[in-house]
Order: C-alpha cells, then structure tokens, then sequence
C-alpha cells in the first residue's frame, strides 16, 4: 500500500479546512500534521478535527516554514494577496503544493511561483476544482474524441447567486479590487480554466469588458442608512446583514 501522505494547512478557512477534510475520509492515504492560521478560533478548530500534537497549530506561516520540511506537502489557502510568498519559502523547503486559486493577482507572480516549483522539482497543483467533476470529464471525452466537429463557438454562464454577490464581492473579502482581485479572477477563474481545459488549444486574443452598475451611491434606498443595523429599510432588504447573518447565528447556524 502507499504510504500516507502527510500535510501542512496554511489558511484554516473555508476552503482550508474543506480540504483538509479529505484527510479525515481518507486517512489511510493522508494525515495533516500542522496548521498556520491567524484567527485562534478556526486554527484550535482545525487542530482538535485532526488531532494534531501541541505546538503544531501556529498562527503564522513562517512559524512552520522555520521548522524545515515536515510534512510532505502544504496546502496554501491564504486570501489571494497572500499566496506568493508562503508558496515561494514552502517550495524551496521541498514541499509539494496545492495552491487555491487564483494562483496570484499578476501574471509576474504567476510566473515567479512556476519559476519557483520547477527550481525546487516540486509538484504544484492549482484548485481548479472543476477539472475533476464527472460532468466535466464526461465532457471532454466527447469533446476531444471530435464527436462534436470542430467547436468554433462556446457559450458559458456562471450563475452567482444574489447572496453569494453581495456576501462574497460586496461585503467579503474579495469586496474591493485593490484589496483583493478583479471578480472576473476571484470568482471566474475557475470558468476560464474550465474552458481551456475542455477546448485545449491556448486562446490567441482574448478581450474583456464590464462595469459596476448596480451596487452604488445613487442606488442606495431611500431612507437607507449605511449600516444594516442602524436602516429604516432593513426588514425588507433582501441584502439585510441582520437578518441573513446576526439571526442564524442566534438560532446557531453558522453556515
């Protein structure tokens, strides 16, 4: 049998811990040894699902890379702005990487993390996690065995709910462009990787346009105040921080 891969988290949030998860279903073929995470809540977490040993839950990334190499491969799940330079120390130690997308805000650092991976002889995989869907498999074989013809056009919507929007690129971490990316990169990443893959060849030109129209000054309620708590028009807002955060946190959901 192969031997059980051992892993490092960087990043306990959502998708950190999801997958890490994977450890816990599968544990004859992967342990997590250690976790970085700033936010103590999300790090102890972490640490007591995985029975991890004192002193290797830390709240700093560069805690463990002091350490040497002491897992097989690292998991890095910081917010975008922060993946090249975890990836870059984790690398030249010789770990293995899972990097969650988008890989980074430029294509410089994008160059810098493979310049780096390729130097140290490591793998690096990137979570584009539509890749290895049954639909998307079941789709490229019919694709690629010409079943099709040649495809000349494609047409591909990414739905995003109205709560996701306003919790995730309203409100979130990926709220303002000079904070975090372009929604086009943080949410659409994974659609644009999902088309190359399945078409295969590499796009030529590509062309890009958009503008934000809805959430803005002028369009604000009448009557509307800046925070939810303090609004004449909270109760019928389907954006109300209220009622879709401070009201299922009190009946104890916290998804």
């Amino acid at each position: 049998m192969p031997s059980v891969v051992t892993i490092a988290v960087v990043g306990a949030g959502d998708r950190g811990t999801g997958h890490a998860g994977w450890a816990l279903a599968y544990p004859e073929r992967a342990k997590v040894v250690a976790v970085a995470e700033p936010r103590k809540a999300r790090r102890d977490r972490l640490a007591v699902d995985h029975g991890l040993e004192a002193g290797s839950a830390v709240d700093d990334w560069r805690i463990l890379a002091a350490r040497g190499r002491i897992a097989d491969a690292v998991l890095i799940c910081t917010l975008d702005r922060e993946h090249l330079e975890p990836v870059l120390a984790f690398a030249a130690l010789g770990y293995h990487i899972m990097l969650e997308k988008p890989m980074a805000l430029t294509a410089d650092e994008c160059r810098r993390i493979v310049a780096a991976v390729e130097k140290a002889g490591v793998i690096l995989a990137v979570g584009h996690v539509l890749r290895y869907t049954p639909y998307t498999q079941a789709l490229k074989r019919i694709v690629d065995s010409g079943r099709l013809g040649e495809i000349v056009s494609v047409q591909h919507l990414e739905p995003v709910g109205f709560w996701h929007q306003a919790h995730s690129f309203v409100r979130g971490n990926w709220r303002r462009e000079d904070e975090a990316t372009s929604m086009l990169m943080a949410k659409s990443c994974h659609n644009l990787d999902w088309l190359q893959y399945v078409l295969g060849p590499p796009p030529v030109r590509v062309s890009s346009f958009g503008r934000l129209s809805h959430f803005r000054p002028e369009n604000k309620p009448v009557g509307a105040a800046d925070r939810c708590l303090d609004c004449a028009v909270e109760t019928s807002c389907p954006y109300s921080a209220k009622r879709d955060y401070g009201d299922r946190l009190a009946r104890g959901e916290h998804n």
